[in-house]
């Protein structure tokens, strides 16, 4: 692992040292001056002629929790939940490119690498390479603008993240539509043997009716279809569905479905509604995977939701991009102080299907939160947690069943 890092960061020095030598323009290709500004809390370095962008989307994610318990033994603790080294581009105006790398727990973690054409013209975009599938709100919202530390259990159980895959967008100033095909996990390739990958095809619909600053109303629908991985942890056409309690430091996911077996394909859906109008923001979706299997085996079929509402304290609004059908940062704060918001969410989920002999545990659970905005590039959060389980919420017998509990989370975030 230390020397990957080494090799990175060597290969970034050079890099740079090769871009700083006047003789060896490629090709002798004319030289553009370049500017920097900062926009949103980010350094944007851009070319005189506007056809070229760079910036840093990178972050500092360190978290610390405190488990009050009840039947079972949790770890209190820090960790660093985020160390992400990211840049983006634009090239040439209608290319665009990401690297996102994770360095948490002394793990090198590929993220998003991507490559993307945009049609000149036309509010048309085609993209290739690992990023998120287009399923989850909040799922495909970035770690860096969350409102609480973690997303909802049902955002982590149903939606898979990022995968191999190319995708398509269109979009226009209140809607856009995302459809892709998607493969497997990088690194899960590895021994897979002679069996195909496994896929998902992905199609994700939003509109904006009302689409003003401040002011702003999304509705949302996502559908995937979507065959098994190849994986060598799992037997062939078997899945499992699992989500932590919305905390990382103990990280035991007690939501677990275990194996399930003989899975011709499984459907997923969602729904999603938002809106921000001022200082409020309210957002909410379900989520549901409905499972297919061979031999007459029962269906399988697991749900979700969750609803959280927020309030800047100090006035400040969010940004929405209709184009993405996503939710943006709060402003920059009002106040020289900074800016202050409280958040409430609560969320479902019901891993379990008696009657297809399903098992994997039910939770409700409330979080509220506060989180300080010093400046655009630093966040402090924190969030207090009550956890209701059932009985069968053991993470496959390894924990004592209705184990409710509650725990505090502290962040403590910079983007750089």
């Amino acid at each position: 692992m230390k020397k990957q890092v080494t090799f990175f960061l060597v290969l970034l020095i050079c890099s740079s040292n090769i871009f700083a030598q006047d003789a060896k323009v490629p090709g002798g290709s004319k030289k553009v001056p370049m500017g920097v500004e900062q926009r949103n809390g980010k350094l944007v370095f851009e070319s005189e002629n506007g056809k070229y962008q760079w910036w840093f989307d990178s972050r500092i994610q360190f978290d610390g929790a405190m488990y009050f318990e009840n039947k079972n033994p949790l770890s209190n603790g820090t960790i660093f939940r985020r160390l992400t080294f990211a840049t983006k581009a634009i090239l040439d105006k209608n290319w665009q490119a990401e690297l996102d790398l994770e360095f948490a727990e002394a793990v090198l973690e590929l993220r998003d690498a991507w490559v993307q054409y945009t049609f000149p013209s036309v509010n048309l975009s085609l993209r290739a390479g690992n990023f998120k599938e287009p399923i989850g709100m909040e799922r495909l919202n970035s770690s860096r603008l969350l409102t609480f530390l973690e997303r909802s259990s049902v955002s982590n159980a149903i939606p898979r993240g990022r995968r191999v895959g190319v995708a398509a967008r269109y979009w226009t100033e209140n809607a856009q539509i995302t459809a892709g095909i998607f493969g497997h996990e990088p690194g899960t390739r590895i021994d897979k043997g002679t069996r195909d990958e496994g896929f998902s095809s992905n199609v994700r619909l939003s509109v904006a009716p009302i689409n003003e600053h401040g002011k702003n109303l999304h509705i949302g629908a996502a559908y995937a279809y979507t065959i098994p991985d190849a994986v060598p942890d799992l037997a062939p056409n078997t899945i499992e569905l699992k989500a932590r309690t919305e905390t990382y430091v103990f990280d035991p996911k007690l939501l677990h479905t275990g194996d399930i077996t003989d899975v011709n394909y499984y459907n997923r859906f969602g729904g999603e509604l938002m809106g921000i109008y001022g200082p409020f923001y309210f957002q909410a979706e379900y989520l549901m995977t409905k499972v297919v299997r061979w031999y007459k085996k029962q269906d399988v079929d697991v749900k979700g939701a969750y609803a959280m509402l927020v309030y800047n304290i100090t006035g400040e609004t969010r940004y929405y991009y209709a184009d993405e059908g996503e939710v943006g940062p709060v402003e920059e704060p009002k106040n020289s102080w900074g800016a202050l918001e409280v958040a409430f969410r609560y969320s479902t989920l019901d891993l379990n299907d008696f009657a297809a002999g399903i098992k994997g545990g039910k939770s409700n659970q409330m979080m509220f939160g506060i989180n300080y905005y010093p400046n655009t590039n630093i966040k402090l959060q924190f969030n207090y947690s009550v956890v209701d389980l059932d009985d069968f919420a053991t993470s496959k017998g390894k924990f004592k069943g209705n184990d409710d509990h509650s725990f505090i989370q502290m962040r403590v975030q910079a983007s750089l």
